[in-house]
């Protein structure tokens, strides 16, 4: 190589110190944009660059390889005219390949590049490209343009830009170093937080049980898992459970909305596509299933797919490889596949919206998240749950929900957007309230801010016609075996009839509270009692449940489904004496 003369040798000095300042001066966080940082690096060296016959370059590309070995688009790019990034691949490809720099004097009359589309579709004179090598490894290249036939440029030129890269590749490989770090940070924490969600997923009802129960089978079972439920129940939430703990949690997790994108946006963004394959394509680029390769490709909403997505959906489950537009070759893909959707995909099927193949394939293990209104029961945890999220934010911090404002959640019929909507709900109470409780008149202020008026208002109770056994299953072997086991001597009220009757009707006004928010006059309106009835039979259930607890109000309440502050009152408020708990001596042996 030639040496470099001292003009040269002083430009690469000062580029050299800027780096240095620049790096003391990066600022290194989750923000952290690597294509700003590198446009940054080669705006630097753009602005000191000088070569020998003092004419300017017309464009200046840094363009880098993934973490995967693939050549990504432009890493970064400086364009003196319009900003034009394109590039050679031909050129490029054989200087990252080879590790050796490519001098192009005359591109258009060069015989090596003369069958070039990309190269004569750029109508490029005269170029420069040349490799960025760090401890052996090729990490990019600069790659360097001019459009003026007077000004060619030569060997003393190419000794000049390579030792530029030399200069820049440090910079460059840290650069991408730390972008594979955070990458890989993220994915961690991200799966850190999906496994802590598995574990404390909010809901002890018995219906959302059931169905995490099902979620830790099928996340063992390497099976395509479809995901039903209404708007805002959590489907993705679970989704990145199972993902979680799979044999496949060390590899990504990759999610796609197939109800947000065009059918061309959402075929390339699941199969990727080829440069040029349409309009904006400029570059070559993977999609969700190669670059979930090992993991889980989410596809919310798959009901919104269009019939030939649906088609070539059923070909990637069916022989397990993908084409990306524009390419003709297919490729083989390892991924599981957990879709979504709040439709009745069955209906979609009949009404041929949804291929019946596809259907099939994807129904292999389904699960079914319950709404809100069919798990009252967690609506209290949750609120507690969202609290605890917003309120440490505030200054002092909102330690809860009063009773009342619980019995209002839980009333509610969250039928809009489930737990999403409760979610936005609570964190607008935070914001409100001026106290550490929030209170039932900042619950509906904030339905009023909202737009849906009284909080009474949104429960639309349906007319229904009475059936006989439609709203009461008969377990006759049930009440057999009470029939039998009755002594002969049993006292009256302990005998089926009383038993039967007690237990049934308690039942009948405990619903009744609960819809009432646990008001007694409006509870007796709608069961036809008389308030004095229906305080003389709730008090006489809820004497019998503190009897066969113990004295236990935390299992009444569990057996009622009460949040335990309201059982508490009604308990003072009806005069109910509590059985007395055997006392415990520190002294007795």
């Amino acid at each position: 190589m030639e040496p470099l003369d001292y003009r040269a040798r002083a430009v690469l000095a000062r580029i050299r110190q800027m780096l240095d300042q620049f790096s003391m001066k990066l600022e290194v966080d989750w923000d952290y944009d690597v294509r700003e940082v590198l446009e940054r690096i080669l705006k630097l060296a753009i602005g000191e660059i000088e070569f020998g016959d003092g004419a300017p370059v017309e464009r200046a590309l840094l363009i880098t390889r993934g973490g995967d070995g693939e050549l990504l688009e432009t890493g970064a790019g400086w364009s003196a005219g319009e900003e034009d990034f394109t590039f050679s691949r031909t050129i490029v490809e054989e200087t990252i390949q080879t590790g050796k720099s490519v001098l192009c004097e005359d591109a258009l009359d060069d015989p090596r590049f003369r069958s070039s589309e990309s190269l004569r579709g750029l109508r490029v004179l005269t170029l420069l490209s040349v490799p960025l090598l760090t401890d052996e490894t090729t990490s990019g290249a600069l790659y360097i343009e001019r459009r003026d036939a007077r000004h060619l440029f030569g060997e003393r030129d190419r000794n000049f830009v390579e030792a530029l890269a030399e200069t820049l590749a440090p910079t460059v490989h840290t650069v991408l170093l730390h972008q594979k770090h955070v990458r890989e940070l993220r994915q961690l924490r991200s799966r850190n937080e999906a496994e802590a969600h598995m574990g404390h997923i909010v809901g002890q009802s018995p219906a959302m049980q059931r169905t995490l129960e099902l979620a830790k089978t099928a996340a063992h079972l390497d099976r395509t898992v479809l995901i039903t439920g209404e708007s805002g129940v959590g489907k993705e939430l679970l989704a990145r459970a199972i993902h979680t703990q799979s044999p496949r949690a060390e590899q990504p997790f990759v999610v796609v909305d197939c109800s947000g994108l065009s059918e061309t946006l959402l075929e390339s963004e699941l199969f990727g596509h080829t440069k040029g394959s349409f309009t904006g394509a400029t570059s070559d680029k993977i999609g969700a299933f190669e670059a979930a390769e090992g993991g889980t490709v989410f596809l919310d909403e798959i009901s919104d797919a269009s019939v030939p997505m649906q088609q070539a959906l059923r070909r990637v489950l069916q022989e397990g490889e993908i084409r990306r537009v524009g390419d003709r070759d297919w490729r083989p893909v390892n991924v599981r596949v957990v879709c979504a959707t709040n439709r009745d995909l069955a209906r979609e099927v009949e009404e041929d919206r949804f291929l019946v193949d596809l259907y099939h394939r994807i129904h292999e293990f389904p699960l079914r998240l319950p709404s809100l209104r069919e798990r009252r029961e967690d609506i209290p945890r949750l609120a507690e749950h969202f609290v605890a999220l917003f309120g440490e934010r505030k200054n002092p911090p909102i330690r809860g929900l009063d009773s009342e404002t619980l019995a209002l959640l839980s009333s509610r019929d969250w039928h809009a957007n489930n737990v999403r909507e409760l979610r936005n709900v609570i964190q607008l109470c935070v914001d409100l309230t001026p106290t550490e409780l929030i209170s039932p008149d900042v619950l509906q202020r904030v339905f009023n801010i909202r737009g849906e008026g009284h909080a009474e208002d949104t429960l639309g109770v349906e007319e229904i016609q009475f059936s006989p056994g439609r709203f009461v299953h008969i377990d006759r072997s049930a009440i057999a075996d009470l029939i039998r086991s009755v002594p002969k001597e049993a006292p009256k009220d302990r005998r089926p009839w009383a038993l039967l009757q007690r237990e049934f009707g308690g039942s009948i006004i405990t619903e009744t509270l609960r819809q009432t928010r646990w008001k007694l006059r409006p509870a007796a309106r709608t069961l036809g009692l008389s308030p004095v009835k229906l305080r003389q039979e709730f008090r006489q259930w809820l004497e019998h449940l503190l009897v066969l607890s113990g004295g236990r109000n935390d299992e009444v309440a569990d057996r009622l489904d009460m949040p335990i502050e309201i059982l508490l009152r009604k308990i003072e408020d009806l005069g109910i004496a509590q059985p007395e708990k055997p006392e415990t001596g520190e002294g007795d042996s």
